[in-house]
């Protein structure tokens, strides 16, 4: 966060998913996070993770930036992004 330009309204929805990242790397298998792994091992528990967050009110932003920062659509619908 200390290079990006942040204020109160967007600190978590940037910090949590960044943070998520940062262990998957940090504490998975080299293989798991390699360049042609990583879209099938830790992007859907990254993205997961971005449901449980928004579950609990933080407004946590997108994993991969194909949609860019919105909420999802409805109920349950981030699973789909």
């Amino acid at each position: 966060m200390w290079g990006e330009t942040a204020d109160a309204s967007d600190v978590q929805q940037t910090i949590w998913p960044r943070a998520a990242a940062a262990a998957e790397r940090l504490w998975s298998p080299r293989d798991s996070t390699s360049a042609r792994n990583v879209t099938l091992t830790a992007l859907p528990r990254l993205q997961h993770f971005r449901c449980l967050l928004n579950g609990r009110g933080v407004p946590a932003a997108p994993v991969t930036n194909y949609y860019g920062r919105r909420a999802p659509d409805g109920p349950g619908s981030c699973y789909d992004q």
